[in-house]
């Protein structure tokens, strides 16, 4: 026996007997209803009610049915009643001489809804079917094969035997279902009850007969003739589906739109259930017929392309370009569409393509410049001439024979219009018909010659990027045999080891102003030519005995410091790796590169009197504050102060004596008197100064004065 409310709202427990019936109550004549049950309950089963007086109980009310006067009186205490087979859940109410008595709590049933027949078994989407079974009066919604429900207010028709409801025309062929709906309740936490149909219902599905045409353009109407077109959503085309349909009255035919981006191949019917019917296949049409007009056309120049469905082309690729051209608006039509040739297209085949993916060539060709006659016709290497010939506006390069295939870049200086070009032709070239190089990267062999006599010019081919004051060095080149005198810069050299027409090598002079020169060069006759690269000429001294070298960055390296690194820049390198600074250093103690205890520190015969410490530097910014450079042993802790260090353009060397050095931080008046007993810090810092300092430094060493 199910507990529930009294309308008293005190809550009892079922009884088994009469024990538990107060008899007090019994005597006043007050119905009181205790408990009933069973619930859940099945119609057509017995629902027994417990309490106080219930005889006197003249009628019950179930939802969903007439008020039930047949009532089984068993005594006072218990009265039962037939559950109809239309009773609905709900609350009871219990009619007495004295008014009504409503229970709190609801009856529920025990419902097995089960299925028997559907019928009719095949069926086309819209038609109605009827479901029969049993208590199908609860069925909240039928569901579909994949998912298509159909909710209860929608059903045509229902009863606790049978359901008539339409088919959605997105319903497929399989199983249908029955559910109580309980999975729509907002709490989400009933499962419903889903009762499958044993057999399966079949839907049917539009036919494809045929198409209008198996070629056909984009952007034109194709018609499809089947049967029952009218279920279909959509048609799918490789490449796209088009949902815009539309379906004749009888559902015969059906007329879509064939859309830009379609592709060859199959076609389906896309029915609102989701299912594909093939519908055949389609060829879409592409330009044919096509020309091109000027056959040879100028790169920069507008070029015609004639023929038949040329509005399908969206853009054109010239080979040679990588973007996409765009025809001409105005200008383009069906059978024609007019392009301008960029100036990079080169010969080959212009592709025409489509959006939707496709695309078609043809032929083209460029016109090419030709030279007619040069003015001189004969001349000396290093002269000027003038080239006359037809679409010489075309040219961005000129070869000439001779070594190295020597060049003349046009620019727009060089043209006086697009027949004549004026040029200086190379020191070095030779008799010969020149190559064109155009614009567009093509290359063009002329026919007429130009008679050049070679040169008596001096021409540097190779010289070092960079040397030392006064070291040897060798320059190669042509025609130097010519050559009188060298300069770098205003100072003259004067010291040659060798010179042949190919080869000459010199001395740097020591004076040279230590930057980069170009060599000038003067010929017998006074006149000058100067290198096209320059040399950079530095002053470090030789590193005479590697040995006493104990900072060079290169393994013989830092232990600590507060500023600057290691660095191997080639650009600024002058033997592997070197010391940079580069940073705005703040006041007081600032320090770089340190190393203790005499290691790599080499001292062998090294004498304060007659040995320096020398430092190669390389100042990139301005002038530099004050540097101090420390050698600290057993016989006391003694400092150099170095004067700042100058930009020179390039490297240099910078000599400190020993006999600077002096305790009192640099400024006392005992002298180091022995680098042997060096046996703590060296290493180098700012004298206290603030200031930005951009420089290199490296090969730091002891040296024995000459």
């Amino acid at each position: 026996m199910m507990c529930l409310m009294i309308i008293s709202s005190v809550a009892f427990t079922a009884c088994d007997d009469d024990n538990d019936i107060d008899t007090n109550q019994l005597a006043s004549g007050e119905v009181l209803l205790k408990s009933f049950g069973p619930s859940p309950a099945m119609r057509g089963g017995e629902l027994r009610f417990i309490g106080t007086n219930l005889d006197k109980v003249t009628g019950i009310k179930l939802p969903g049915v007439d008020e039930i006067t047949d009532i089984t009186k068993v005594g006072k205490f218990e009265i039962r009643i037939t559950i109809p087979q239309t009773a609905e859940p709900g609350i009871i109410v219990l009619n007495t001489p004295k008014g009504e008595i409503t229970t709190k709590t609801p009856i529920s049933y025990s419902e097995p809804i089960s299925i028997s027949s559907v019928a009719p078994l095949a069926v086309k989407p819209g038609a109605t079917i009827k479901i029969e079974g049993e208590y199908l009066n609860i069925v909240e919604e039928i569901i579909f094969y994949e998912g298509v429900h159909v909710l209860k207010e929608d059903f045509v028709s229902q009863s606790r035997k049978a359901i008539e409801v339409k088919v959605p025309v997105e319903a497929q062929s399989g199983k249908i279902i029955v559910s109580d709906g309980a999975d729509l309740l907002s709490d989400g936490e009933d499962i419903p009850v889903w009762i499958y149909s044993e057999e399966e219902l079949t839907v049917a599905l539009p036919t494809y007969i045929k198409s209008s045409a198996a070629t056909i353009k984009a952007g034109k109407s194709l018609i499809i003739t089947g049967e029952n077109l009218n279920w279909v959503s959509s048609v799918k085309f490789d490449g796209a589906e088009v949902t815009n349909v539309a379906a004749s009255e009888d559902a015969k035919t059906l007329t879509v739109v064939v859309p830009n981006t379609a592709k060859n191949g199959e076609v389906a019917l896309v029915t609102y259930s989701g299912i594909e019917v093939a519908a055949g296949e389609i060829e879409l049409v592409v330009p044919t017929e096509l020309t091109v007009a000027p056959a040879i056309v100028k790169n920069g120049k507008d070029l015609t392309i004639s023929g038949k469905d040329l509005d399908l082309v969206i853009n054109v690729t010239f080979p040679n370009v990588a973007d996409a051209i765009q025809p001409k608006e105005g200008e383009s039509t069906e059978t024609k569409i007019v392009l301008t040739v960029p100036e990079l297209a080169q010969d080959g085949d212009i592709t025409l393509n489509m959006l939707n993916g496709d695309n078609v060539t043809v032929a083209y060709a460029t016109v090419k410049p030709a030279i007619s006659e040069f003015t001189p016709a004969a001349l000396t290497a290093g002269e000027d001439v003038t080239i006359t010939g037809v679409d010489l506006d075309l040219v961005a390069k000129i070869i000439f024979a001779g070594e190295g295939s020597p060049t003349v870049t046009v620019k727009e200086s060089n043209y006086v219009n697009e027949t004549t070009l004026n040029i200086t032709v190379p020191s070095v070239a030779e008799t010969c018909a020149p190559q064109l190089v155009l614009k567009n990267g093509t290359t063009v062999q002329t026919t007429v010659v130009l008679d050049i006599t070679p040169a008596t010019d001096p021409a540097i081919a190779g010289m070092p990027e960079s040397a030392q004051a006064g070291t040897v060095i060798t320059i190669t080149g042509k025609n130097l045999n010519y050559v009188d005198a060298l300069y770098l810069g205003d100072t003259k050299v004067t010291e040659y080891t060798s010179r042949t027409p190919t080869e000459i090598i010199f001395r740097i002079p020591l004076s040279t102003a230590l930057a980069k020169h170009q060599i000038k060069m003067v010929n017998y006759e006074g006149l000058e030519f100067l290198s096209e690269t320059m040399i950079s000429v530095v002053g470090v001294d030789p590193v005479k005995d590697p040995s006493y070298v104990f900072f060079d960055f290169d393994g013989k390296n830092s232990w600590w410091g507060s500023y600057g690194a290691i660095e191997d820049d080639p650009n600024l390198s002058l033997s592997g790796k070197y010391f940079r600074i580069n940073a705005d250093l703040p006041g007081g103690w600032v320090d770089f590169f340190w190393r203790n205890g005499g290691n790599d520190l080499k001292t062998d015969g090294v004498t304060v009197a007659d040995w320096v410490i020398k430092m190669d530097v390389n100042v990139l910014g301005n002038k530099t504050q004050d540097f101090k450079f420390r050698l600290k042993g057993t016989d006391g802790d003694f400092w150099a102060i170095i004067p700042g260090f100058e930009n020179k353009d390039g490297w240099y060397t910078v000599t400190i004596p020993l006999t600077d050095f002096v305790d009192g931080d640099g400024y006392g008046t005992n002298h180091i008197p022995n680098v042997q007993n060096v046996n703590s810090d060296f290493g180098m810092a700012t004298a206290g100064d603030p200031g930005m300092v951009n420089m290199c430094i490296d090969n730091i060493r002891f040296e024995k004065i000459e």
